[in-house]
């Protein structure tokens, strides 16, 4: 969400570890990939080669030879080219060649051929990709890259050593050397078996980072989004200048400090803007009061565009920019909230985080790839506020599902510090679904439903709920009723703004095609909504553990309104079932001589399980999506 591009830069580092390569006089014909190497894979990683060169503080020379394997057309993929260039990064030399599964040459790849495209689609940014899509008309291919990259105005991070970072690829051979001057050093994290050397010259301190043989990761469900599913060494900086702004990257402490830096006098705001805040708040009666109004003052008055300027996408443009363009990225809105805040004598701080699935932050090791986003706390007396700055309709307050439960780096006065913000229960992350069937004696149906979406589920489906775009609510409606043949009426939508927001979508509908007549009875489907991903363990062994990300529930009530004359003769039982994973109850009610009521609720819990415990979760979601397929049998008496 429009953090920076130097983040960006080494998350394509990394790929370019499958998708950039060399040129070698080797022998890398497909006879010469071991059968274990191939199993499982649809590429091989034959022979990775990077050389990272730091000159001095400033400039550095990154060299890359590489040669992937595709064996069938699902790897495809790994054979294209991604590289990268900025204000800090030219891309030099490169050429490419691809040859067949024998090594006889299909065609070669210059500079020429690549397509230079901005990262930005949306606003003006300094950063360029630079990629080439390999098509091939045959079975294996293989393509061999090399190029050159030149740093400049600085280095912030040095390359991580990523040698699989997707999954049904091999390697055969990867290594990464890094030569800084003498009396320098660099800091790394791993997580695997990895060969680390490190020695010193009358040059150079030098690292080496090597691995040989692995194997292809095989993917599974619910697999853990913190990196540890793939090896990978990272690599940082100690000591750093970017852009002539120096630091130290030892500490998220030390790092906090260099962020402070390029905040600093970039919260300023003229004497006219601090005089229309003060006349916006002054009859606010609390503090919180005071930030609510000028929260939805920024949601009402600025968008967020895209900005990847400005010290390599690490500082926010000035709050009296952003505040008189009416737009910003997540930096520049958040300082410039930050700004308005500080005009009425209300602190707050300007926080990096990691937006997405990825929750945790390495406290131990600081590097700069860690964080993506940018968000403000307010911490105001026994009620710490967050604020989602680039939203422009969320409630104040709200840590949605992409932050919610995530470290976050907050700089203060007295550096950076580690906090995790809040998260909610699976009991608050909540959908909910009413849906009345009013069956008639062939078998058709005419009903209604209504969707609730809390939290989590309020946070995706917002904006489609909001959409005066009929086609978005139909699709939203499809992908929770579960009728072959499915005709909406009206539909309406609500949203509730609290702190605990959530959002209500009502319709009513016509189905056929979903109830069985045979003679005088009804075959009913017990749950007329999609649930198939609860049927999603079915392999019969598990080789990782299983992470379910976030916890949630779902509430299901379900009316049946029989026709006249009809009967229940059958139903399945009904379900108590606790564990360690969740619980779910189902029950099963006649409510009189015509109704009868399903009432569904599961919970999953969030966790992480170890894979020995696989065969008791899959029991658990199994009996989940079991209690979804049952029927009611009525007959006509």
């Amino acid at each position: 969400m429009g953090f920076n591009q130097f983040n960006r830069f080494f998350e394509l580092l990394f790929i370019s570890l499958f998708f950039s390569g060399i040129v070698k006089a080797n022998d890398f014909t497909i006879a010469n990939i071991p059968s274990e190497i191939k199993e499982g894979s649809v590429a091989v990683l034959r022979s990775f080669n990077a050389v990272f060169t730091q000159h001095d503080t400033n400039n550095g020379t990154y060299k890359v030879n590489k040669t992937v394997t595709i064996l069938n057309s699902t790897g495809n993929k790994f054979a294209n080219f991604y590289s990268y260039k900025d204000n800090f990064v030219d891309f030099k030399k490169f050429e490419g060649v691809i040859k067949d599964g024998n090594g006889k040459e299909i065609k070669k790849i210059k500079k020429k051929d690549l397509i230079e495209s901005s990262l930005s689609s949306q606003m003006a940014s300094d950063d360029k990709i630079l990629f080439y899509e390999v098509t091939s008309p045959v079975f294996p291919y293989t393509v061999e890259y090399s190029y050159e990259q030149q740093f400049k105005n600085g280095i912030i991070s040095y390359p991580s050593f990523y040698p699989i970072d997707d999954f049904a690829v091999a390697v055969e051979e990867a290594s990464l050397r890094i030569e800084l001057p003498l009396g320098q050093d660099l800091r790394y994290f791993s997580n695997f078996n990895c060969d680390i050397k490190e020695e010193n010259t009358d040059k150079a301190h030098i690292y080496k980072f090597s691995v040989s043989g692995l194997k292809a990761i095989e993917r599974e469900p619910y697999l853990s989004s913190e990196g540890d599913v793939f090896p990978r060494v990272r690599i940082s900086v100690k000591d750093f200048c970017f852009d002539k702004v120096c630091g130290n990257m030892s500490s998220w402490k030390e790092f906090g400090f260099w962020q402070n830096k390029l905040l600093e006098h970039r919260d300023q705001l003229p004497e006219e803007a601090v005089n229309q805040i003060k006349d916006l708040t002054k009859d606010a009666a609390t503090p919180k009061e005071k930030v609510r109004i000028l929260y939805e003052y920024l949601q009402k008055h600025t968008r967020y565009v895209s900005i990847q300027l400005g010290i390599g996408g690490w500082q926010p443009i000035s709050a009296e920019s952003t505040l008189k363009n009416n737009f910003g990225d997540c930096k520049g809105l958040t300082n410039l909230m930050k700004a308005m805040l500080k005009a009425i004598d209300i602190p707050s701080y300007y926080t990096t985080i990691h937006m997405g699935s990825k929750k945790t932050i390495l406290k131990d090791f600081p590097d700069m790839s860690q964080t993506n986003h940018v968000i403000l706390l307010v911490p105001l007396e026994n009620d710490s506020i967050w604020l989602e700055c680039t939203s422009k309709s969320f409630p104040m307050g709200y840590v949605h599902d992409d932050i919610a439960g995530h470290d976050a780096i907050v700089m203060t006065s007295d550096g950076g510090s580690v906090c995790t913000l809040p998260s909610y229960t699976s009991s608050e992350n909540l959908a909910e679904t009413i849906t009345v069937l009013n069956i008639k004696e062939d078998g058709t149906i005419e009903g209604d439903v209504t969707l609730i979406e809390h939290l989590h589920g309020f946070s995706t489906y917002q904006s489609i709920m909001r959409s005066n775009d009929r086609s978005k609510h139909v699709d939203y409606i499809n992908r929770y009723l579960n009728f072959p043949t499915l005709n909406i009426g009206a539909i309406n939508t609500s949203e509730s703004l609290s702190e605990l927001p959530f959002c209500t979508l009502n319709a009513d509908f016509k189905a056929s095609n979903y109830i069985t007549k045979t003679g005088q009875r009804l075959f009913i489907p017990l749950v007329p909504l999609k649930k198939s991903y609860y049927n999603t363990f079915r392999s019969k062994e598990r080789k990782q553990d299983i992470v379910i990300g976030y916890g949630f529930c779902e509430k299901d009530s379900v009316v049946f309104n029989l026709p006249e004359g009809y009967v229940l003769e059958s139903q399945p039982k009904s379900i108590i079932l606790f564990t360690e994973f969740g619980r779910l109850f189902t029950m099963i009610k006649q409510t009189s001589e015509n109704q009868i009521v399903l009432s569904q609720y599961i919970e999953v819990k969030e966790g992480r399980y170890d894979k020995e415990k696989y065969n008791a979760i899959r029991d658990f979601y199994q009996t989940i999506y079991a209690s979804t397929r049952g029927k009611l049998v009525v007959r006509k008496e």
